[in-house]
């Protein structure tokens, strides 16, 4: 079956585990949240050892057979995690996983996470195989106008009470991110603990909140305002903020940004930039940058981030913030580079 991230946490907890289960999405928060629900709900019901595959480029497909027809040494049952990569499981590894789901152990789990999936692989066999076997869930971007109810709920979760205007500037000022809105929603909770929240709260953390700056760089990046916004990148790092949201604020406006690019070139900028949610001003900056943007360098900043995001999970070697000083300089129309000729400021 396939259910929707706002579903997949009350099936776990309310129903019989399924065998196999794929979890993948554009949003990564709500992946995170959902393997982290299905973890705890497989911990309750016996599954106590847990092993973990990462189908890595050359990863022999022959370990996920393997690993499900294998006893396990300390436990009964037994959780089995297969990561993805975000070029997917190819052909040897769609038939390793259909093979899989048609002859899954009733005492092995197997748990799927992959990042964002092209319309082609969520149509694939082994994507319909899962789904046949067990449950896959898809976390799909929030649209605008659900973004102010994720917020008002998330933050009634932890205890919060946004009144209308809270609710509808802190929606503004994550713009869809939902990590980002997590983490301040966390923040005011603490702030604020069993008290209501308005719009003055909202704006009075962010002024003094260093990780506003998450939202701050894209914004000065996307203005042409390189130096500004680098300044804005070395305090993030020196003030401890992970690179992990600060990858996903820069991807996120770098996609929306070729998105537009090709739609100015097309003559449908003023159609696409009417169906975004987001503060008239924002709109305006998208779209005077959208039509000096190169499509083609920014795709090329997409193929960096993904590999910025492989080193951010400890999947692949390298040096994350040169890339997010990458990701910076190019969403501000700085072509990207083999090598980063500002790295030496963040030595």
């Amino acid at each position: 079956m396939e259910l929707r991230p706002d579903q997949f946490q009350r099936q776990v907890e309310t129903q019989p585990l399924a065998r196999c289960y794929l979890l993948a999405g554009d949003e990564p928060l709500q992946v995170l949240e959902a393997a982290d629900a299905l973890r705890a709900a497989a911990r309750r019901r016996g599954f106590d050892e847990r092993e973990v595959l990462h189908a890595e480029p050359g990863f022999d497909w022959g370990q996920l057979a393997s690993a499900g027809a294998s006893l396990s040494l300390f436990s009964e049952k037994r959780l089995l995690e297969l990561h993805l990569t975000d070029k997917g499981p190819g052909k040897p590894g769609s038939a390793a996983i259909s093979d899989y789901a048609k002859n899954a152990p009733d005492s092995t789990l197997l748990l799927i996470l992959a990042t964002p999936l092209a319309a082609s692989a969520r149509k694939s066999a082994w994507y319909k195989a899962i789904s046949k076997a067990g449950v896959a869930m898809y976390a799909w971007p929030l649209p605008g106008s659900r973004m102010a109810q994720w917020v008002e709920q998330r933050a009634r979760s932890n205890g919060l009470t946004l009144d209308r205007d809270a609710v509808a500037l802190l929606a503004e000022q994550t713009e869809g991110n939902l990590l980002a809105a997590a983490q301040e929603i966390d923040r005011l909770a603490l702030l604020h603990p069993n008290e209501s929240i308005g719009a003055a709260e909202i704006e009075a953390a962010a002024s003094d909140h260093s990780r506003f700056g998450i939202f701050d760089l894209p914004a000065k990046a996307l203005a042409g305002d390189s130096a500004s916004a680098l300044k804005t990148l070395a305090k993030l790092r020196a003030e401890g903020v992970d690179a992990v949201p600060i990858t996903w604020a820069l991807v996120r406006e770098i996609r929306m940004l070729y998105q537009a690019a090709l739609a100015a070139r097309a003559n449908r900028l003023d159609a696409m930039l009417g169906k975004i949610f987001m503060p008239p001003a924002r709109k305006r900056q998208l779209g005077e940058a959208a039509t000096r943007a190169d499509p083609a360098m920014l795709a090329e900043l997409l193929r960096r981030a993904a590999r910025l995001d492989q080193v951010n999970k400890g999947a692949a070697v390298g040096r994350a913030w040169d890339e997010l000083v990458t990701l910076t300089l190019g969403l501000a129309g700085q072509p990207p580079r083999a090598s980063c000729l500002v790295s030496n400021r963040f030595q």
